[in-house]
């Protein structure tokens, strides 16, 4: 979940959304004169985001991404890169602009 918070709120209520972060699995958004510049995560989030094998609960989920990537090159080999890559992007701004809806 992800909260928005004035710079003024962030520091009067410091403790509650530290804890908040900590212990509730909460993000939280500072802005400051209404422009959002700093993000508030867990440390265990921040350490996901830094290496992504901590994203997976084992080594064998982490090796699983790399067997379907490679089945993936396997079945797009056949076509021109650039091709594979256009309709990737493509495909990528239909999704975004759907969730954006």
């Amino acid at each position: 979940m992800k909260a928005i918070v004035s710079l003024d709120e962030f520091r009067k209520n410091l403790s509650d959304i530290v804890g908040d972060v900590m212990y509730g699995n909460q993000t939280v958004v500072v802005q400051k004169h209404n422009r959002t510049g700093v993000v508030v995560i867990s440390e265990r989030e921040y350490e996901s985001l830094k290496d992504p094998r901590n994203r997976f609960t084992s080594q064998e989920d982490w090796d699983k991404g790399f067997v379907l990537m490679d089945k993936i090159r396997a079945n797009t080999a056949k076509y021109p890169p650039k091709e594979v890559q256009k309709v990737i992007e493509e495909t990528v701004r239909e999704i975004r602009q759907s969730k954006r809806v």
